[in-house]
């Protein structure tokens, strides 16, 4: 008789190491929200873009599919309430009406980091929630390419690239997070939402030793 704790799970593939997770024939990278009014006002903003400047160079080399979030916002009658409260919160006030416009397409905010930005053959996706499957047609791009696992470098940790992570997994992708290449607006915040990811699904790795495998 069959075991049926297994039975049928034969087919069903788990990574089991860090060349399995970012095999070259599996993976894409996503660059996550590198731009002035988000990156650019991280900690260590100047090693994330070195970092993440070496990863877009491997996955180029490699021609592992690349894509870039774009975080722009709708104007702000039209943004939803828990994001509004995060934009308060965010900004310091006491009422909705109180807050500034944000994020809007032709802001330098939107803009992308100087001498970080997408080419001409990387995917760039505009987004305005903290996942880039929301609203996006990412999903069906993945399944298209045949994608398992996304690489997420980019700000921040503890908002977007932990988002994203989460719902990946939901939708059944592993992902991988190189921490020296993500960054955040404190290092307790980088730090806990890293540690989360570590102890989840997500193996947190420094750039180097995906470096090493995409090298190869």
């Amino acid at each position: 008789m069959p075991d049926t704790h297994t039975h049928g799970l034969d087919h069903v593939f788990i990574p089991q190491n860090l060349p399995e997770f970012v095999a070259k024939d599996k993976v894409a990278l996503i660059m996550w929200d590198m731009q002035k009014g988000l990156a650019g006002r991280a900690l260590h903003v100047e090693n994330i873009k070195q970092n993440a400047a070496r990863l877009l160079s491997a996955a180029d080399q490699s021609s592992i599919p690349v894509f870039w979030s774009r975080h722009v916002l709708p104007p702000l009658h039209m943004i939803n309430g828990p994001f509004l409260r995060f934009l308060m919160k965010k900004q310091k006030v006491d009422h909705p009406s109180q807050l500034k416009d944000t994020m809007q397409e032709g802001m330098e905010e939107t803009q992308f980091l100087d001498g970080l930005a997408p080419a001409p053959h990387h995917i760039v996706l505009q987004k305005s929630q903290p996942s880039l499957f929301i609203d996006t047609p990412l999903d069906m791009r993945l399944r298209t390419l045949g994608i398992k696992t996304l690489v997420i470098a980019g700000v921040a940790t503890d908002i977007g690239v932990e988002f994203t992570c989460r719902h990946a997994a939901a939708l059944g992708y592993f992902t991988v997070v190189p921490e020296d290449a993500c960054g955040s607006y404190t290092d307790i915040a980088h730090t806990r939402s890293l540690d989360f990811l570590r102890s989840w699904t997500t193996p947190v790795v420094r750039t180097d030793e995906i470096l090493d495998i995409w090298s190869i």
